[in-house]
């Protein structure tokens, strides 16, 4: 029943889950946030359900014959597959929308979030070709961990800045706005990749106190960058 009502959602959202910017344009009264967001709800439901679909279906689905193990791996097989493509279009969906608004730290963390979904169901989808699947709560576990720490190894604020100048070269636009509240993390980054009139209109120089207590590497790293740059942000730069 489930594996029907994914194949009939799939097929009622084909037009949605992968129409980008022509569908949110031509689409009255739908913007790129709420694009977003329903990318991003069907994607949270349909791993909830997936889930403790298998969960359940792992203890109680008979397995005494060859017919009985074929059918529960086709079944399993499928329903992961189906969760997959929404994931997929989630990740679709986040990048339309960063194509049109640039980059933040939140659409990063929403996107490493999605790519953990993700992996979730590809360790269900491995758990059903090997029929068993006790070590998936424990990877689970290990895989959310370690992309906790690979989004703070990668220094998020650095790579937005970063992205966003990308795309302010290749489109002529950013928001100033957005890059003023990022913090020292992504001023060498802005430093570096600016003009200078226009990085001067973002970041103001970080003041060190000195102190070894306050010491922060984001902050040490800024204040080498931002040498000479004024001790405040300059008036009549508009974003």
């Amino acid at each position: 029943m489930l594996i029907a009502i994914f194949m009939a959602f799939v097929a009622a959202q084909a037009t949605a889950m992968w129409g980008g910017h022509d569908y949110v344009q031509r689409t009255t009264g739908l913007t790129y946030a709420e694009y977003v967001h329903q990318g991003f709800g069907q994607l949270v439901a349909v791993t909830f359900l997936t889930l403790i679909t298998v969960a359940i279906v792992a203890r109680k689905a008979p397995r005494a014959t060859s017919v009985d193990r074929a059918l529960l791996t086709t079944a399993l097989g499928l329903l992961g597959s189906l969760a997959l493509a929404v994931v997929a279009s989630a990740l679709y969906r986040m990048h339309v929308y960063q194509e049109a608004y640039g980059f933040t730290v939140m659409r990063l963390l929403v996107t490493g979030f999605e790519l953990w979904m993700g992996f979730l169901l590809v360790l269900v989808l491995i758990a059903t070709a090997l029929r068993t699947g006790r070590w998936i709560p424990r990877a689970a576990l290990v895989s959310g961990a370690l992309l906790i720490l690979g989004i703070g190894l990668m220094n998020p604020e650095a790579w937005v800045a970063e992205h966003n100048i990308e795309r302010y070269a290749q489109i002529g636009k950013i928001d100033l706005h957005y890059l003023r509240s990022l913090g020292p993390d992504a001023t060498p980054a802005i430093i570096e990749g600016l003009p200078r009139g226009l990085a001067e209109c973002i970041i103001a120089a970080p003041q060190d106190s000195g102190s070894l207590i306050d010491w922060n590497l984001g902050r040490s790293r800024a204040a080498q960058a931002a040498e000479g740059f004024p001790d405040a942000v300059r008036l009549g730069c508009e974003g």
